[in-house]
């Protein structure tokens, strides 16, 4: 994080007394700012990421990959609405499926993970016309629904990433804010004129269309993005979307531009914090009451300084002013934990999860007993990481068994024999459940 600098002193307006909550701010030279009447024209989401992970329908599957093979344009019913079903290129994901009207990508299928197995084979992303349209919770409800619709039974969460945003009017964009602000990005790479590029830099800021628009950071990590919105809006034709929204603040102005300040946390940066904050962040619903803390974490991580030793005002009020759905938690310390030299080598819980589905897939196929299965996880290699994993959850090794038997019935073997494990459970572990 950059070094610290001091804050303003704020003073209330009415009283002229110091007060933290005050609107009236001195700046390092003395000069007063007042923002008691607000410039904040909208905040909230911009773009949620949602990882799921879970056994695919094979039905569902088999219907994707029709629509896929039939050619483009072709359209597949999911969850109740149609999805035009392309490539999925170089996502990570055998398959995209789009839904303009929803707002709605949906990347199925890992392409790192057998078909057939369970893992990461879901994530959806989210635009802001689905987000400015619903709460958190429908947010959420909605997404997890469309994701029963693609697993066969059940799923889990295996991350989120999301961008947090907040537009402005009257405050400028300085056109130095790359030399300007502070911030762990070492390069500056300028390109004059330059609209529509997706960035790849690792650690860099890039600087392009003359100034008005920044990015710093990497995009596998905590990137951060200050922008003319007005300017993005009129070349992508998105006036209808956004400009209802800014109306809607009761303080727009049609005749000035909208800037927009972006944090963009990629899901392995909300694992960091869920690391080294206590908190639980496997999805969007989890980090409701967090997101204040999260904006004010970025706004310190990439801070605009007037001098070596104070933080701008206006960057100060936007760090401590802006709140997202809920005020910020008081009593958590918002940080990141990297793993350390000594964590490295270790398998992570999704790792384990991983291997455990992989693990029951083959089993099944090869039509063991639920007694052989056990008998062969527990010499697998992977059982001491099981005992660890689900001990830390407050299970045993029943629920292993347990879940182990479920596994097994999921998955479809092709023979004239009905498969039946369930014949030697208690045989093979008399347990009660």
């Amino acid at each position: 994080m950059a070094n610290a600098v001091k804050d303003c002193q704020r003073f209330d307006k009415a009283t002229y007394s110091p007060s933290s909550a005050g609107k009236i701010f001195i700046d390092h030279s003395g000069e007063m700012f007042d923002f008691s009447k607000d410039c904040v024209v909208h905040n909230g989401l911009d773009t949620v990421r949602q990882l799921y992970d879970g056994m695919m329908n094979p039905v569902v599957l088999s219907s994707i990959e029709t629509a896929y093979l039939a050619g483009y344009g072709c359209q597949v019913e999911l969850g109740g609405f149609s999805w035009v079903v392309s490539s999925g290129g170089k996502s990570g994901y055998r398959y995209t499926l789009r839904n303009q009207n929803l707002g709605l990508v949906l990347l199925v299928s890992s392409s790192f993970t057998e078909k057939d197995f369970q893992g990461a084979h879901l994530k959806i992303q989210a635009s802001p016309s689905f987000l400015l349209a619903r709460s958190i919770e429908d947010v959420q409800c909605d997404m997890d629904h469309f994701a029963a619709s693609i697993f066969f039974e059940g799923f889990g969460y295996s991350g989120v990433a999301l961008h947090i945003c907040m537009d402005v009017q009257g405050w400028a964009l300085p056109a130095d804010l790359d030399s300007r602000i502070t911030t762990r990005a070492r390069r500056i790479i300028r390109h004059s004129g330059v609209q529509g590029l997706d960035f790849e830099y690792n650690d860099v800021a890039v600087v392009y269309g003359r100034g008005q628009s920044f990015t710093f950071g990497q995009q596998s990590s905590l990137q951060f993005a200050a922008y003319n919105k007005t300017k993005a809006i009129t070349d992508k034709g998105e006036q209808e979307l956004w400009v209802p929204v800014w109306e809607q603040s009761g303080i727009y102005d049609d005749s000035l531009p909208v800037i927009r300040l972006e944090a963009r946390f990629h899901h392995s940066v909300i694992n960091q914090f869920a690391n080294g904050s206590g908190i639980e962040a496997f999805c969007l619903l989890d980090l409701k009451e967090h997101l204040t803390g999260l904006w004010a974490y970025a706004l310190n991580n990439f801070r605009l300084d007037d001098t070596r030793t104070y933080i701008n005002p206006a960057w100060q009020y936007f760090r401590d002013d802006v709140v997202f759905y809920h005020e910020v938690k008081k009593d958590i310390d918002y940080k990141r934990m990297y793993v350390n030299p000594d964590a490295q080598g270790k398998p992570t819980e999704r790792a384990i999860k991983i291997c455990f589905g992989h693990l029951t897939s083959i089993f099944r196929r090869n039509a063991f007993t639920l007694k052989q299965a056990f008998e062969c996880l527990q010499k697998s290699g992977l059982w001491e990481n099981l005992i660890e994993l689900y001990r830390n959850k407050g299970k045993g090794v029943a629920d292993i068994y347990h879940d182990l038997f479920k596994g097994l019935m999921k998955h479809p073997v092709d023979s004239d024999t009905p498969y039946t494990p369930w014949i030697d459970f208690y045989e093979a572990f008399p347990v009660s459940f």
